[in-house]
């Protein structure tokens, strides 16, 4: 039984790895036009002619993504890529598991092990 603290610690660090992955691929800058499904009832498209000019980075965006690049960079490359494909990729779990030539249990035993290292240096 999973208690409400370890569920916490859970959701903390799966929005971490999330916002790490948004911003690994927004080239290690967290900076861009803000983004909203264009399928979204509110979405309307840019003015014909003009480029939008609002970005979404701010001066301290990126701190906590760059911290947890350098802790990710310290894992066995076997984490590393799980990762990536699980977090970057957003792989579903069959080509994970094809991806990282390894079984679905694996995948997620590595998941377990990269979350439960996160959650001792965000403890510390």
């Amino acid at each position: 039984m999973r208690t409400e603290a370890a569920s916490t610690s859970h959701d903390v660090i799966t929005s971490r790895l999330q916002a790490w992955a948004a911003w690994l691929t927004s080239s290690g800058s967290a900076a861009g036009f803000p983004t909203k499904s264009v399928l979204h009832e509110s979405w309307l498209p840019p003015t014909p002619g003009q480029t939008p000019t609002m970005t979404t980075g701010s001066g301290g965006a990126g701190r906590q993504e760059r911290a947890l690049h350098m802790l990710i960079e310290r894992f066995s490359v076997r984490l590393q890529n799980t990762l990536v494909v699980v977090y970057v990729m957003r792989a579903k779990p069959v080509e994970q598991a094809r991806l990282l030539e390894c079984q679905e249990s694996t995948v997620r035993a590595r998941l377990a092990e990269a979350r439960r290292l996160i959650g001792m240096a965000l403890d510390q």
